[in-house]
């Protein structure tokens, strides 16, 4: 039976009485929801909308869904393999006219639902996901590519610096329409470690002379005699080598028939105890130096081909655009460009090549249209806001300007938050950064997720006094973030596909500290609906959902609404706790209500057994006094705890569990 929350709304500004914190996101979605591949039919967006009146019943006030646009893989794409940002599920594209995630008519028809507010139903904001970062595209999208082909030519080395390759397995070396003949092929490597032994340098090159297509047979060039040349045994065959010194380089022949292209493909690998394996792809292997009868042809007729032009079928409504992208909006642009790394500690990288093809976004027009696709979502669909991935792939500037351009939402700028994954400096710089521009943007609070969850897996060993200052919001290192524009998590799609980052136990910890504690806490779908976790590379390691963690949320989620809204203060830290050495495994906080309401004390116990804490209730810093009355724990109501006249009351909560205690006179049972 679906719960019914009585919350009470006693809005009368006349007396200054307010509603409680009901500000509850939930991401409504998780990696690789289900789908109909075989009759091409997204299944995602009915789910959701058959779906909404429990989502307002529960009190969720904002959905965050999957990026909505069509994506390289078609129906199988989780929407951050864009492709077409204007396809929402309207064009046959990449295999099908849907999305993984449904038809356009569906998202429409999904949206509506939430906003719907008949019948004194709570509307439900849509915050779709948004990719600015990079697009993907396959085969059929290649082009040739001058700008790569000098780069590679060049080293990666621009105005004497060094900088990354390009990804040598998205290279393809073409001679197009080669003459039939005799063509040596030479390579060599580049940007790579020759310090230690060279089977780190390994790689297989590839080449279809034939139009044969390519196969999977292989041989070791290693083996032949020193210095002679390889001979392919046939088009489309691979064979493995290594690059043994910097001045050390391959020499293959073919023997083409004329008249068809010759297709070199390379991969960097490596031999490990595990046998020959994929290696970082920034392992540089190009073709230096190619002989047809005796000829150097390199710069005449080697092309370097990326999957970076882009084209699509003629819209059908006029506020559609119909332009395509080419290489020159894809770094490395220009003659000038160059790709930067991952860099280090989680630093802002815009000239990345970390997915797909990295958008130019120091070009303005890149910029522009990626301004326009924000502004036509927003008309179309109607989105209330949106999620920025991977914002520090691109600039701050960027960003700031994209959020900016967005049409106001009843005379406000729509809601923006930002997934920013890295350590609380990098996140707190970038967050100044965009501010400090004009734009407004919440962060995801990632150092707390992984906070929250050393306390949920790593039982009583987990000193609850790292939850003090844990986190963005009350950060005590100089990174501190405001309330207003922090969201709090346990699980993403992201953690929730690498079983390394799961929460794998007493998630009601986890749980009741994002829903009681300042921050907008974004719940997840699966914690909702007890669905199992599965390693995305891995599927025999899993996680199940036990149907307790949505009975945690319910009641935590009234909790939130009907009590809280106010400030926060670690009583386990200031209030003079005792016994002392409890303090490790019990945390006591206090919260300001919400107008209706005085707060509650909040107590996580992260014993294997009952425990608690004698503190101070009232510390100052603006909360009010308790001194003679009976708190109540609103999870268990026979429980009371009575403040004595100096202000102190003992908590307890049960082991591996928590509690939350009101003014006896403030409690207000949950109607089923």
């Amino acid at each position: 039976m679906q719960r019914v929350f009585m919350i009470i709304c006693l809005a009368l500004s006349s007396i200054g009485i307010t509603r409680g914190q009901n500000d509850v996101m939930l991401q409504s979605f998780y990696w690789d929801v289900p789908v109909d591949g075989e009759n091409k039919k997204g299944l995602w967006w009915n789910n959701l909308k058959d779906k909404a009146d429990s989502f307002k019943e529960l009190g969720i006030t904002a959905l965050w869904i999957p990026a909505p646009s069509k994506g390289n893989w078609g129906i199988y794409d989780m929407g951050y393999g864009v492709y077409d940002h204007y396809d929402l599920g309207n064009y046959y594209q990449k295999g099908s006219v849907e999305t993984r995630f449904g038809s356009r008519r569906e998202l429409e028809s999904m949206v509506n639902s939430m906003h719907d507010t008949a019948n004194g139903q709570q509307r439900i904001d849509v915050y779709a996901d948004i990719i600015l970062n990079h697009m993907y595209a396959s085969d059929e999208n290649a082009e040739p590519n001058p700008v790569v082909k000098q780069y590679v030519f060049d080293e990666a080395v621009r105005h004497g610096e060094q900088h990354v390759p390009y990804p040598t397995d998205e290279i393809k070396w073409v001679i197009p329409d080669a003459d039939a003949g005799k063509y040596q092929i030479s390579i060599k490597g580049y940007y790579l470690d020759f310090d230690d032994s060279y089977s780190g340098n390994g790689y297989e090159v590839q080449v279809d002379f034939e139009n044969s297509g390519f196969d999977d047979s292989y041989t070791w060039g290693h083996e032949r005699p020193g210095g002679e040349v390889v001979r392919f045994p046939q088009s489309g065959h691979g064979i493995r080598n290594f690059i043994r010194s910097e001045d050390d380089f391959d020499t293959y022949e073919v023997v083409a028939p004329g008249g068809r292209d010759i297709v070199i493909r390379l991969f960097a690998r490596q031999m490990t105890e595990d046998g020959w394996v994929w290696a970082d792809q920034t392992n540089g292997y190009y073709p230096f130096q190619v002989i047809y009868e005796g000829k150097d042809i390199t710069d005449e007729k080697l092309e370097a081909h990326t999957n970076t032009f882009y084209y699509y079928p003629q819209r059908t409504c006029d506020n559609e655009p119909h332009y395509t992208w080419n290489y020159s909006h894809f770094h490395p642009a220009d003659h000038d460009g160059w790709l930067s790394g991952w860099g280090e500690e989680g630093e802002v990288i815009p000239r990345t090549k970390a997915y797909g093809n990295d958008l130019n976004t120091f070009d303005p027009q890149v910029r522009q249209r990626l301004k326009d696709w924000g502004t036509w979502l927003v008309e179309q669909i109607n989105f209330d806001g949106f999620r920025l991935d991977f914002v520090w792939g691109y600039q701050e500037s960027f960003a700031a300007a994209w959020i900016n351009n967005l049409p106001l939402l009843n005379g406000r700028q729509r809601f923006i938050v930002s997934e920013y994954w890295g350590p609380a400096s990098r996140i707190h710089y970038w967050y100044n950064a965009v501010t400090d521009k004009g734009a407004q943007t919440s962060v995801f609070d990632f150092p707390l997720k992984f906070t929250l969850t050393q306390m949920c897996n790593s039982g009583e060993e987990f000193d609850m006094r790292d939850l003090n200052n844990a986190g963005l919001i009350r950060n005590n290192q100089g990174y501190r973030i405001p309330a207003s524009s922090v969201v709090t998590f346990l699980e993403n799609h992201d953690t929730g596909k690498e079983h390394d980052k799961w929460v794998t136990q007493d998630w009601q910890l986890g749980h009741a500290y994002i829903l009681t504690h300042k921050g907008r806490p974004c719940l997840f779908y699966p914690h909702l609906y007890a669905v199992t976790l599965l390693d995305m590379t891995d599927h025999s390691k899993e996680q199940e959902i036990p149907a307790s963690v949505n009975d945690d949320i319910h009641d935590l989620i009234h909790i939130r609404n009907t009590y809280l809204g106010g400030k926060l203060k670690v009583l386990s830290k200031k209030g003079n706790p005792a016994p002392a050495e409890n303090v490790s495994d019990v945390y006591v906080a206090r919260r300001e209500g919400n107008g209706a309401k005085e707060g509650a004390i909040i107590v996580l116990n992260n014993s294997q057994e009952n425990k608690g804490l004698r503190v101070d209730t009232h510390t100052g810093g603006g909360f009010g006094s308790w001194e003679g009355e009976t708190l109540v724990n609103v999870l268990n109501p026979s429980e009371k705890t009575e403040v004595d006249t100096s202000g102190r009351a003992w908590f307890e909560a049960p082991a591996r569990g928590y509690a939350v205690f009101v003014p006896e006179k403030d409690y207000e049972p949950e109607q089923e």
